[in-house]
């Protein structure tokens, strides 16, 4: 019996909890009810003694003391009807555990005989095969104990309700009583009106409300007037037990007086006036463009953001929702401009200003209390520039090779933003004075125009190895007002021989030449060619320069750098060269590139500081 006792242990262990805790739940539960329904009568007046909450305490625990005595012991415990139950439970034990409960060992050896050790090795087996200690789930443990706790609480809440009930109910009741005569007796009185006399921001609610003394009034109204207008009434309601009432006025737009009704009498009269900040209502743009660009002066209403050309003179009208003492528009720099303010007038003014780049303000506001607008309206301007004239080159194209009695078409496409003033083509013939040829006076702003001529360069009386270099030009106004001219890039047309007669190198010469690119040398010819493109570089690089005069100072010392590699390859032409005439040339070209280095160093000069 022993072995099956340590086998059926859990199960008497947690059948004694569900036994234990299902008579805590009918004990505690029939302690709440009866707590209950003493708490509800004496809340509606009945008395009861005053060791009523310690008795009910006493009965709870004296109960919960039993149920645990009784609980304790499981010597008492019926194994043969938990056998049945379990097998109840179980039908597949067949009768196998009831059977072995029912063995019982030798008086005199104290051991059971092979056939009841063989049932209780069943049984053993059974349990280790069913489980059928679990025959009670944990889930309905868990819920029975939460409802446990649940219950115990609810006691001990009523049971301190209770205690906390008066204890002379014959002296609480005569208390309240003399109470409630002392209130009749004693009149209600104004204490104070929030918030009295006061100044509130326009469209912003307002409370009111009125402290009273003593007895509180049955009512109380508040009482509002406003010049050439009916009194508006509106009751004051009270906040709980505190003699306070009150109300919110949602929106408050103009000033008006107020006083509070009560009981026959009423408080003294009370004025609320209302301010605003400043602020921006509409904002009006007027600009007046340059003359050059030929458009008519335009305003622009209800704008913060426009674009106009440089040079555009803008005034601003800004439309106020009141006088102010003082405007001024701040830059992202903190640079203020100031505007013109009115005294009687809602109204800012910004003086003509002209336009020379973009610009970001706010606008800051001061009326005549020193308060500020909450919100500062952004105003952005984006300025574009005056263009020049833009020049494509549509033929020729590039560098050309020309005869002396060739005819080449010059043509270009030109157009400016704002309209063109004039147009034409200059060129000159070996370093010669520069002669322009008028294409065209004036065109509209944006449309291409198309400037061609046919130069003929028999007219021109050129000779072969002669140079002519040309570019397209176009004028316009620019931001100045002043005529401004704009150029092309420069080519170069170089005149050769209307002939050109090619005969047979000379074998020794070709095998000389041969070598020198062997031994990485460079023909003379080479070297020419070379120091002809390096010098070409040059005079474009210093003709951009001219068009574009603000990267002067970063890009003069590469120029001046490149003119001094140009004069060192040709000494060395020269001091190679063995032909007095091709000596003479190159010494030509030496005395013309010292004279240009000497102009680029002195133009570096002048953009130093």
């Amino acid at each position: 019996m022993n072995q099956l006792k340590r086998i059926l242990y859990p199960i008497v262990k947690r059948q004694q909890q569900w036994r234990t805790w299902n008579m805590f739940l009918l004990w505690w539960g029939i302690v709440a009810i009866t707590s209950g329904f003493i708490l509800v009568r004496s809340q509606a007046g009945h008395a009861f003694p005053d060791w009523t909450p310690f008795g009910l305490a006493a009965l709870l625990m004296s109960g919960t003391f039993v149920i645990l005595w009784v609980n304790t012991s499981s010597g008492r415990f019926d194994y043969q009807q938990l056998a049945r139950d379990i097998e109840e439970q179980h039908p597949e034990l067949h009768a196998t555990l009831l059977t072995a409960i029912e063995q019982q060992p030798d008086p005199k050896t104290g051991q059971f005989n092979f056939l009841q050790q063989r049932v209780l090795d069943e049984a053993r087996a059974a349990y280790e095969a069913s489980q059928f200690c679990r025959m009670i789930p944990k889930s309905r443990l868990f819920a029975l104990k939460l409802g446990l706790t649940l219950l115990l609480a609810a006691t001990c809440l009523c049971l301190g309700k209770i205690y906390a009930l008066p204890k002379d109910p014959d002296k609480g009741a005569q208390a309240q009583n003399e109470k409630t005569e002392t209130e009749q007796i004693t009149e209600a009185q104004l204490n104070k009106v929030e918030p009295g006399n006061t100044e509130v921001e326009r469209g912003t609610p307002l409370a009111i409300l009125a402290h009273f003394k003593n007895q509180p009034p049955g009512k109380a109204v508040l009482v509002i007037s406003r010049p050439d207008q009916a009194a508006q009434r509106r009751e004051l309601t009270k906040n709980l037990d505190d003699p306070i009432f009150g109300a919110t006025l949602p929106i408050v737009d103009e000033a008006f007086s107020y006083h509070v009704d009560y009981d026959g009498k009423k408080s003294e009269t009370y004025q609320v006036t209302v301010y605003e900040h400043p602020s921006l209502d509409r904002a009006d743009a007027s600009l007046e463009y340059p003359t050059y660009t030929k458009l008519p002066a335009r305003k622009v209403e209800d704008t913060r953001r426009l674009s106009a050309v440089e040079g555009t003179l803008l005034s601003y009208q800004f439309h106020l929702n009141k006088p102010v003492s003082s405007a001024r528009l701040i830059n992202d720099k903190e640079e203020t401009i100031p505007l013109t303010v009115h005294a009687e007038r809602p109204l800012a003014q910004l003086p003509p200003l002209t336009l020379t780049h973009n610009q970001r303000w706010k606008l800051e506001l001061t009326d005549s209390a020193g308060r500020k607008n909450k919100l500062a309206p952004r105003i952005e301007v984006s300025v574009y520039a005056n263009k020049p004239p833009k020049i494509h080159i549509a033929s020729p194209r590039g560098d050309q090779q020309v005869s002396p009695l060739e005819e080449v078409d010059f043509a270009a496409e030109i157009q400016d933003d704002f309209g063109l003033g004039g147009y034409g083509l200059t060129y000159n013939v070996n370093g010669g004075q520069m002669q322009d040829i008028p294409l065209g006076k004036e065109a509209a702003g944006n449309t291409k125009i198309i400037a061609a001529h046919l130069l003929a360069m028999e007219t021109l009386k050129v000779e072969p190895d002669q140079l002519i270099n040309w570019f397209f030009w176009a004028e316009d106004t620019g931001p100045d007002g002043k005529t401004r001219r704009a150029f092309s890039d420069m080519f170069f047309a170089e005149v050769r021989p209307f002939e050109e007669i090619f005969r047979q190198g000379d074998p020794k010469q070709q095998q000389q030449q041969q070598q020198q690119q062997k031994e990485g040398q460079k023909s003379p010819n080479q070297q020419t060619e070379e120091l002809i493109k390096l010098q070409k570089q040059i005079i474009n690089a210093t003709w951009n320069l001219r068009r574009k005069p603000d990267t002067l100072e970063k890009d003069i010392p590469v120029l001046i750098q490149g003119q001094e590699d140009a004069l060192k390859k040709a000494r060395v032409l020269l001091d190679k060269s063995s032909d007095e005439k091709t000596s003479e040339f190159i010494k030509t070209i030496i005395t013309n590139m010292e004279a240009s280095l000497k102009k680029l160093t002195e133009a570096q000069g002048e953009t130093k500081p």
